[in-house]
């Protein structure tokens, strides 16, 4: 990510202050802001020009920029801008009170408080990373049931009803957690996401701003992203029509085969999809670049890898007409000064004035 930012400034595409590039953790935003900035520097030197003169790039993590994005627009939605970020420990007291002053009786739930409230705080967030509310859970329960109840019991179909019957009675509880987070002015990272992914689809006023100030967005990690984080930037930089942000140049990168936080919400959909939910301009699908040189490791320890790979690649069947991006690369050693993942996949989708570098 660092050349590309690198690249497109220096061929005069964008400067650098046009330019937001989005991570996960706030130490890897804090390495990438460090690398384009000694980079750009660089560069700088190089063209005799002063290097602060046209700003650094954007550079943060996911739920930062979305915090941003509440905090700059969020009174369009009705939300107070002085909300307060909490902490997990504040989170599981907050559910503990709920819970423990909860009036109704419940028979499906766990008797063990930790879990009651562990599993309050998982099924609010999941919710918010979804954008779902309860009566859309309960909607789909009731359907679940009517679908079963003309067949044979069996464990599975049992153990699918009692599941919904926790769950019901959690959504009760998820309720009147969410009522307490707004009595106390307080949200988590989950709630802001959630918040951003509605104002970027439903206030045109903030899409717009962002596009006016991001000429080029690359997106880190992406198959880490959550269905609320997709929506966002979705809802911000690509819209249904070229004035509204259809075409509008952004580069994901990411591995299918690394996605391994769905129990936090990620969806590996959003790599896979990234081509019909980013399209050009024109509406054909976004192009998908694979890089296949690995910078991690040597050649010994690729063909060790592929070695232990082989039985599972030969009973795994990729269709090249799908819209995945999930393919089987081969990837060649390269080991020059830095590092890089040792396999990537990059979505992307650029205007006509950029070329791969």
């Amino acid at each position: 990510m660092a050349a590309r930012v690198v690249w497109l400034v220096g061929r005069g595409l964008v400067t650098p202050d046009q330019v937001l590039g989005l991570t996960f953790t706030r130490k890897a935003a804090a390495e990438l802001t460090s690398r384009v900035r000694v980079a750009l520097g660089r560069l700088a030197d190089d063209a005799g020009v002063d290097p602060g003169r046209a700003g650094e790039p954007t550079i943060s993590t996911y739920h930062a920029y979305a915090g941003g994005l509440v905090a700059e627009h969020g009174l369009r939605l009705g939300l107070e801008p002085d909300l307060r970020l909490v902490t997990d420990a504040s989170r599981f007291q907050r559910a503990a009170r709920v819970v423990a002053t909860h009036p109704a009786s419940v028979a499906a739930l766990s008797t063990h408080l930790p879990t009651v409230v562990e599993d309050l705080v998982a099924l609010d967030a999941q919710m918010s990373d979804h954008l779902v509310e309860p009566d859309d859970v309960r909607a789909v329960h009731e359907r679940l049931r009517a679908e079963v109840a003309p067949l044979a019991p069996n464990p599975r179909i049992r153990a699918a009803l009692a599941a919904a019957a926790r769950r019901d009675e959690l959504l009760d509880l998820v309720e009147r957690y969410r009522e307490a987070k707004t009595r106390d002015g307080v949200c988590d990272f989950a709630d802001q996401m959630a918040w951003a992914a509605r104002l970027a689809t439903r206030c045109t006023a903030a899409g717009e701003s962002a596009r006016d100030r991001f000429s080029v967005v690359l997106l880190d990690e992406y198959q880490d992203t959550s269905v609320a984080q997709r929506l966002m930037l979705q809802g911000l930089f690509s819209g249904r029509a070229p004035q509204h942000g259809r075409g509008h140049p952004v580069t994901a990168v990411g591995d299918p085969c690394q996605a391994i936080y769905g129990w936090r919400g990620a969806s590996v959909d959003n790599i896979d999809a990234f081509p019909a939910h980013f399209p050009a301009a024109d509406g054909s699908p976004a192009p998908v670049h694979a890089l296949s040189v690995n910078r991690r490791c040597g050649a010994d320890v690729l063909a060790a890898a592929y070695e232990t790979a082989a039985p599972r690649d030969a009973a795994t069947t990729f269709s090249a007409a799908s819209s995945s991006v999930s393919a089987v690369i081969r990837l060649e050693a390269r080991i020059p000064a830095g590092c890089a993942p040792s396999s990537w996949l990059v979505p992307s989708r650029r205007n006509d004035q950029e070329a791969a570098p």
